[in-house]
């Protein structure tokens, strides 16, 4: 193999790529590794400002295409909607990223089952919901990749995150049963489980000196992850090439902190 044929292995070059919860954090590190790698990115967010941002942030970093595109997970049953509304704009989906996903920290004996089914709304069943809605499109054009943001919590479970927990689990599953159902339309799901990784909303957290002390001792390498270079080219081998026989995997970055 030489040069230029690993990097056409890893090139995402004139493909588009949706990114779901871009507008900030480790959404937007995803998306400027996959736009550095040649993607074009439809940046999906809630707030409008985040979008428009990160958006131009991507156009003026590298060049290439960003759309902006406002969207709520929390009501999943429109997901067709804003997938309609995305091709008419790009004309295809090759890559999808679920990302969005949203906390509610407290003792789960004070979890209300509003706060309950909005985690898992937005974590998994939104991430079903959008996969379902592309997937048809990417049948028709021969393929496509789907790469969902799991989470160590999937694994292990931290006190006052039981919905987290919950729904990060099944999204280890869901990615399972994607890639046995869809790898035969040439279409692979894997998923990213990310450990503690730099972001603005961390940063709250560390704020707490016991908690960041805790956490850095549980982690072998001692640092967070990066948004970008940790998990953002992990997501690029993800929807390249490169890894075209990897299917139905969860691959964890996080330091070594599930196999310490």
């Amino acid at each position: 193999m030489d040069y230029q044929d690993l990097v056409k292995r890893f090139s995402l070059e004139g493909q588009t790529a949706v990114i779901t919860g871009a507008g900030r954090g480790i959404g937007r590190g995803l998306a400027m590794a996959l736009a550095k790698a040649g993607a074009n990115i439809v940046v999906v967010d809630i707030i409008e400002e985040n979008a428009k941002n990160t958006a131009a942030l991507l156009v003026s970093k590298t060049g290439i295409k960003a759309y902006p595109y406002v969207a709520d997970l929390r009501n999943p049953h429109r997901a067709k909607e804003y997938v309609k509304d995305i091709l008419g704009e790009c004309g295809k989906i090759d890559i999808v990223i679920n990302n969005a996903g949203i906390q509610v920290r407290k003792p789960a004996l004070e979890f209300t089952l509003e706060e309950w089914n909005s985690v898992l709304n937005i974590h998994l069943t939104a991430s079903f919901a959008m996969a379902q809605a592309v997937v048809p499109g990417m049948i028709k054009q021969g393929g496509g990749k789907i790469i969902n943001i799991a989470s160590i919590n999937g694994v292990i479970a931290i006190p006052n995150t039981i919905a987290y927990t919950a729904a990060k689990s099944g999204l280890a599953g869901l990615t399972r049963a994607m890639a046995v159902e869809w790898s035969r339309f040439n279409v692979r799901t894997n998923a990213i489980g990310p450990g503690y990784c730099r972001t603005e909303l961390t940063e709250k957290l560390f704020q707490d000196p016991q908690r960041s002390e805790w956490v850095m001792g549980r982690i072998p390498m001692k640092r967070l992850a990066e948004p970008e270079d940790d998990l953002g080219y992990v997501a690029v081998f993800l929807a390249s090439e490169a890894s075209a026989y990897i299917n139905g995997q969860v691959i964890y970055v996080d330091g070594g902190w599930l196999a310490s």
